[in-house]
C-alpha cells in the first residue's frame, strides 16, 4: 500500500513540473516574438549593396516595383527610398 502513495506523489510532481515547463516555454516564445520581428526588420540591405540610385533605369522605378512601400520605403533596401529610384532587386508589380 505504501508504493501506490509514493507513485501518486511522483506523478503529481512530474505533472506540476511539466505544466511549469510548458508555461515557461510559452512565455519565452511570446517574449521572443517582438525581438524576432526587430531582427528581421534589420536585415534590409544597404543602398550600396542594392546598387540603389535615385533615378529610374530603363523605365524601371521603385514606385512600380513589388517591393516598394509608399511613401518612401522598401521591403528589401534600407530607407529612405525615392519613388523614382531604382535598384538591382527591381521586380515589376503584377497586373
Amino acid at each position: 500500500m505504501c508504493k501506490p502513495a509514493v507513485a501518486a506523489g511522483n506523478d503529481a510532481s512530474r505533472r506540476t513540473i511539466l505544466l511549469k515547463t510548458v508555461s515557461i516555454v510559452a512565455g519565452a516564445i511570446v517574449l521572443a516574438a517582438p525581438a524576432a520581428r526587430r531582427a528581421l526588420a534589420q536585415t534590409k540591405v544597404s543602398h550600396e549593396q542594392a546598387k540603389y540610385q535615385d533615378s529610374p533605369k530603363n523605365g524601371q522605378k521603385c514606385s512600380t516595383c513589388m517591393h516598394f512601400q509608399p511613401p518612401s520605403s522598401c521591403k528589401l533596401v534600407a530607407d529612405p527610398i525615392s519613388p523614382n529610384g531604382w535598384c538591382q532587386f527591381y521586380g515589376a508589380k503584377a497586373g
